[in-house]
């Protein structure tokens, strides 16, 4: 009985101990950092337990457990190089932990786990990735292009080449190339949408001006006010297409403006592009070109939006004309020059600007004639995230 009893338990080491081993060899990991490969404005880290922050200055190498952050008093990102060849873009009041990077000591093996607790990141994934967020975890698939963003108590995540899975109170949501998901407040999964996001409501003016704001200066014995009519669009949106036509015959030669504005309160700091496309005609003008300032053409359209730092406000505008009777040169980015009479589309990207100035919060978006005497339309406006 000793015997057996001896062997058993020789048995029994033997056996936990090659178990130990294969575990250890199966488990046995070790720390990576990462690398800061660009970075601009007031950045800031937390070391592993502590609740200091420094400002990152010239520092390159972060470990594992740093916590970076990026606050809105100035135009700030920062750009990282992970282990595994992943490389992320931490933008203006975003922070993320470096939770886990860790690579196999004897097998071919790593684990990538990230902490965003804010604003907006993008990640281009060597290999997978996790990525913790307040309300869930989001799955990151290899070689894929991502920007997970964190609003308020919402997350989202815009899949521009690979797979995300967001995971939340035990379901599951695959997130394919071309479209967006979210994670709500309450921990419910949205159904995917398009990852192309309408912005402004009503834009096709298909209820006429509602939505919309109307917008007449001068509005007083001065001059008078321009006249909105609703006309059809240019065939090549269709044959139910509306117009918004702006006339103005003035009777003092004095300043006016006549169009629609629209009030917004969007955050755009997600979106990588942000475009303006719309249908414009200018039939008349008074004034050649824009006017003496440069700010007064039949058509324009305007955006009010805040800037990358917090508080900041940039007015953008674009005009379109047609008279060019004074020699009087326009700037590419203050006026197009149009073909009278004729419909024609307009395209831009505008996130396609000095970062300082980009769009994060939009404020108010605007059509509008502006001069003397003008006769203009507009029709298929669409401003889109994406």
């Amino acid at each position: 009985m000793l015997l057996w009893v001896a062997f058993a338990t020789f048995c029994a080491l033997v056996f936990a101990a090659f178990k130990f081993s294969i575990d250890y060899v199966s488990t046995a990991e070790v720390d990576q950092g990462a690398r800061v490969t660009g970075s601009r404005g007031q950045v800031v880290f937390v070391l592993p337990g502590s609740t200091e922050k420094t400002l990152l200055g010239s520092r390159t190498e972060l470990g594992v457990g740093t916590m970076l952050a990026l606050d809105r008093t100035t135009v700030a990102s920062a750009d990282l190089q992970l282990f595994d060849d992943s490389k992320i873009k931490v933008l203006g009041g975003a922070s993320v932990e470096l939770t886990r990077m860790e690579v196999g000591r004897f097998i071919n093996q790593h684990s990538l786990v990230l902490t965003q607790s804010s604003g907006p990141i993008r990640y281009s994934t060597g290999g997978p990735m996790d990525v913790v967020v307040p309300n869930g975890v989001v799955q990151l698939g290899a070689h894929g292009d991502y920007t997970v963003w964190i609003e308020g108590e919402v997350t989202r995540v815009l899949t521009y080449a690979g797979e995300a899975r967001l995971n939340a109170s035990g379901a599951v949501l695959s997130v394919s190339e071309g479209r967006m998901g979210s994670i709500d407040a309450a921990r419910h999964l949205q159904p995917t949408i398009d990852r192309h996001v309408p912005l402004l409501a009503n834009a096709d003016f298909g209820l006429h001006d509602q939505n919309w704001q109307s917008w007449d200066i001068p509005n007083s014995p001065l001059d008078v006010n321009g006249t909105r009519f609703w006309v059809p669009g240019p065939p090549d949106l269709s044959a139910q297409s509306t117009a918004l036509r702006v006339l103005r015959e003035s009777s003092k030669a004095e300043h006016g403006e006549t169009g629609l504005i629209q009030k917004l309160d969007r955050d755009v700091s997600g979106f990588r592009h942000l475009w303006l496309k719309a249908y414009v005609r200018v039939d008349y003008a008074d004034l050649s070109g824009g006017g003496t300032l440069n700010s007064e053409y039949p058509m324009m359209l305007q955006l009010k939006h805040e800037g990358p730092a917090e508080g900041t406000q940039y007015p953008w505008a674009i005009g379109f004309y047609y008279s060019r009777e004074v020699n009087r040169v326009v700037p590419d980015y203050l006026g197009k020059f149009w073909p009278q009479g004729e419909w024609m589309p307009y395209e831009v990207d505008l996130m396609d600007t000095e970062a300082s100035s980009a769009p994060y919060r939009l404020i108010e978006f605007a059509v509008m004639g502006q001069g003397h005497s003008y006769d203009a339309r507009v029709a298929g406006i669409s401003l889109i995230g994406e």
